[in-house]
């Protein structure tokens, strides 16, 4: 009694600890949901204390709120998955144990009907959390995709297990008394192992998002510089010597002259939509970053020089033939593209962001709205020839 009278005083603690939390930043509803449901939890453990120790009856109150509280730190959890609708999620729950309930006092089971049917809702939350996992679940933002289902399997078999210890009615089993305890203690560690898990997947959605604010441009969405070499850094540490990467170095023609005519606004969004476009053309595997004000970059592995020349072809047609309408009349924003390549475990980007800037240099030399491979740039000299000859002119 001593034991559950601290776990429901820890549990209302540190829903009052919680609380803050949630106050400082509304957007994250898992926590809320948390304490609420420590709260729930502590207030059903103390309803049975007072149960044993003072005789009160409406022992299906206590029930109730263990359950809703059961229902609660699920929602949480499942909310960091993207989960919606906690309050639904809640009243299904305890539809289950009421007509579980009802079903055991009508087949005779007396007083063991409480904590079978709570093990039997309990058995229903965490299918129906297993369930979110596999078929609709967001694995973006948090990780241990492993884990989290099983927790909530092993919660399930041992609410079964439970359940149906407390409806064999043999005397081979331990008395009432000691399978209390026993359902109390695993309860207890269940629990605290699915609130101490779901803390921890909470810090990996925290630091998620401190890497998606350093790493990303809060205008487009999309890598800015920092992220966009970081990235490229990942990829060439585990390339093939035989893999073949594209530099696409993209920059926005007279998008000074759209910002003076039509203003910041529908300046950014035009950038918005010209990110949105190269999106579509890039596939996921391909890193695309915003390296300047209108500089753009995406870097890919191709099979072929044509594959990158292809690709940029798309997203300068793609682009030419956007129309933005909130200008006073449709008006297009081209772009002018140059590659380069480099093949294998590649060190500094030295070399290749110098190539491709030449290459672009080209495009914009040809009239804009073109897109120029280092390869077919007129008498194409390395970045060392072309320090050397500023210091012969000099």
């Amino acid at each position: 009694m001593t034991a559950v009278f601290v776990w429901a005083a820890d549990c209302i603690l540190l829903s009052v600890l919680l609380l803050p939390l949630w106050l400082r930043n509304k957007d994250r509803s898992f926590i809320l949901l948390w304490s609420v449901s420590l709260l729930l939890m502590g207030l059903g453990l103390a309803g049975l204390i007072a149960i044993g120790v003072y005789g009160v009856r409406f022992f299906t109150l206590p029930i109730a709120a263990l359950v809703a509280a059961e229902t609660l730190s699920t929602a949480g959890l499942l909310s960091l998955y993207g989960a919606k609708c906690p309050l639904r999620f809640m009243l299904c729950s305890l539809g289950v144990w009421l007509a579980a309930l009802l079903l055991f006092h009508l087949s005779g089971f007396g007083s063991v009907a409480c904590i079978a049917s709570y093990y039997l809702a309990d058995i229903g939350i965490a299918v129906y959390a297993v369930h979110f996992l596999l078929r609709h679940a967001d694995f973006e933002e948090v990780g241990y995709h492993r884990a989290t289902p099983l927790i909530l399997s092993v919660e399930a078999v041992v609410g079964l297990v439970i359940a149906i210890l407390f409806l064999i009615d043999s005397p081979a089993l331990p008395d009432e008394g000691v399978m209390i305890s026993v359902a109390l203690i695993s309860g207890f560690l269940l629990f605290s192992v699915k609130i101490f898990h779901a803390v921890w997947l909470s810090i990996e959605k925290f630091e998620f998002h401190l890497r998606k604010l350093a790493f990303h441009d809060p205008l487009t969405g999309i890598l800015n510089r920092r992220g966009f070499f970081h990235g490229i850094e990942e990829r060439i540490t585990y390339a093939l010597p035989d893999e073949l990467f594209a530099y696409l170095m993209i920059d926005v023609d007279h998008f000074k002259r759209i910002n003076d005519r039509f203003g910041h606004d529908v300046g950014d969004q035009a950038l918005v939509a010209f990110a949105h476009n190269v999106l579509a053309e890039i596939g996921k595997e391909a890193l695309f970053g915003r390296t300047g004000g209108e500089e753009f970059a995406v870097f890919i592995k191709v099979g072929d020089v044509q594959e990158a020349i292809s690709i940029a072809e798309r997203i300068r047609a793609r682009q030419a033939a956007t129309l933005y309408t909130g200008t006073i009349r449709p008006t297009a924003m081209t772009v002018s593209i140059g590659i380069a390549f480099q093949k294998g475990r590649f060190t500094g980007f030295e070399t290749l962001l110098w190539q491709s800037d030449r290459a672009l240099y080209e495009a914009k030399n040809q009239g804009r709205n073109c897109v120029v491979s280092y390869s077919a740039v007129p008498s194409p000299v390395t970045p060392e020839g072309a320090l050397a000859a500023l210091g012969n002119a000099s």
